[in-house]
């Protein structure tokens, strides 16, 4: 063995020897790695020199050219490709403001500036503004006060305020007692007053054209108790009972030449005067949605409508469906004219889509409601099924449909351009019905648009929408998720 390592460091030093010679002020001094041997020879060690003299070179490449593998490779993009691109170009051109101004409140902490202002030290409590564009009224601004914590005891209070004029407002407070992790069951109690002095009126169900426009003045509170039980962690079953009463002055229905229309085509009343309607019901919402943010109702962002709702706890939700069911039974206390069910089924679906991140996800959504007079009386026209507003068919006008039963379809692409920024692409497909048989394809109402929406980890704060339909465009500021 000891021969055996003498004569391989006899060679090693020998091809050593041949190595081609350097001068000390022309080339830098070879690199020396000296590698100690185990073993018996360890005593020994073989020292190797690296040259740093360069390689030859290609014999395929002349001098003065560049070997052909170290061309990066080029191409002209194409109209196709271009074009293909032309949409996602635009959407980052149209929200790179947006992005900048986001990214200079995060150097300058606003937000946690804002906070500072609007909420407590423990963030369970504060105020902060609202404001509504394309609602029930053009323009609504307002301020809504909430605590999470009320008297320490983990209770909820909001109290909600829209103004526009002296005749048109709307007031909400609503107190809630949540489940914990003791008891499973949960109170709400919930009161509106709202009046507005130009509240639109369509005559002729689905089929009315847009000249065929009416309006009157209401003036309307309610309220109302719901007691919830959590049956499993994502399934809650609801008992609910409560009152609304309505006033309804200076109703102006006219065709397309000014002439009075007469009733809608939908079973009802159609005239001024005042009603106070009893309602108790029963109601199930199953979630297996999954997200990644929870609303925890403790930012400067918790609203009343996402605060009180079971169904909008969760802010970005990826997959899985939100299924609400419920019926109730409403009767006027000042005479039998009124008595009818309402009954009612919400879908809601989450994909992702397949090949892309699961932050692009599509969202579908179908909703039936459904009036049903008894014993010969009637539905208050201001009770039916009410399609055109800011969280349906959204490209009409205000109340735009109106009968007994509505079917409303809506598919959302939402793309995040930002943590917490997401873009939505929309269209929506609806109709209202007399009767079930009326349901058709060819019946259907649709409006298609585009939004923005902006969100916290903890909750959600407005989303920026415009639509378009056939009649026309509308756009839209809101403080509420559509779903």
């Amino acid at each position: 063995m000891t021969t055996k390592i003498r004569f391989f460091g006899g060679i090693v030093f020998l091809l050593l020897c041949i190595g081609p010679y350097q001068a000390a002020d022309s080339s830098p001094q070879p690199s020396m790695v000296e590698v100690p041997m185990d073993g018996p020879a360890g005593e020994y060690s073989v020292v190797f020199q690296l040259s740093a003299r360069p390689g030859p070179v290609p014999p395929d490449t002349l001098p003065g050219e560049a070997h052909p593998d170290s061309i990066p490779y080029s191409t002209e993009p194409s109209l196709g490709r271009q074009l293909l691109k032309a949409p996602s170009a635009l959407l980052h051109l149209a929200t790179r403001p947006l992005k900048w101004g986001m990214v200079w409140s995060g150097e300058y902490q606003l937000y946690s500036r804002v906070s500072d202002f609007f909420l407590n030290e423990e963030g369970t409590a504060g105020f902060y503004p609202n404001f509504s564009v394309g609602g029930r009224t053009p323009f609504a601004a307002g301020i809504t006060y909430f605590n999470r914590d009320l008297f320490d005891s983990g209770h909820s209070l909001d109290f909600n305020t829209f103004y526009t004029n002296p005749g048109n407002y709307k007031l909400g407070v609503n107190y809630k007692i949540p489940p914990t992790r003791q008891r499973r069951y949960q109170v709400t109690v919930n009161g509106n007053l709202r009046s507005n002095d130009d509240q639109n009126i369509f005559l002729g169900g689905n089929r009315s054209s847009d000249d065929q426009r009416g309006s009157y003045e209401v003036e309307q509170y309610n309220l109302e108790t719901q007691a919830g039980y959590l049956i499993r962690r994502n399934v809650l079953a609801t008992v609910s009972g409560g009152l609304i009463h309505t006033d309804i002055n200076h109703l102006v229905a006219a065709a397309g030449d000014g002439v009075p229309a007469g009733e809608p085509t939908a079973a009802g009343a159609f005239s001024p005067g005042k009603a106070t309607l009893f309602n108790t019901g029963l109601g199930a919402t199953v979630d297996n949605r999954r997200g990644l943010f929870e609303n925890r109702n403790t930012s400067l962002i918790s609203t009343v409508t996402t605060s009180y709702d079971f169904k909008q706890t969760k802010i970005r939700v990826y997959s899985g469906a939100l299924y609400d069911v419920g019926i109730r039974y409403n009767r006027g206390l000042t005479g039998d004219a009124y008595e009818y069910l309402n009954y009612y089924g919400d879908w809601q679906q989450f994909f992702a889509i397949p090949g892309l991140p699961p932050d692009r996800r599509l969202a579908f959504r179908a909703r039936l409601y459904k009036r049903y007079p008894l014993a010969g009386s009637s539905v208050p026209f201001y009770e039916q099924s009410i399609l055109g507003d800011a969280d349906n068919l959204r490209g009409y006008r205000q109340d735009r449909f109106r009968d007994l039963g509505s079917l409303l379809l809506t598919l959302e692409y939402r793309y995040p351009i930002w943590d917490t920024w997401d873009a939505v692409l929309f269209a929506d497909q609806g109709q209202v019905f007399n009767t079930y048989d009326q349901i058709g394809l060819y019946r259907f109402h649709g409006s298609v648009g585009t939004g923005l929406r902006f969100m916290t980890a903890s909750d959600f704060l407005f989303r920026v929408e415009i639509a378009f339909s056939k009649e026309g465009s509308r756009g839209l500021l809101e403080f509420s998720m559509n779903f």
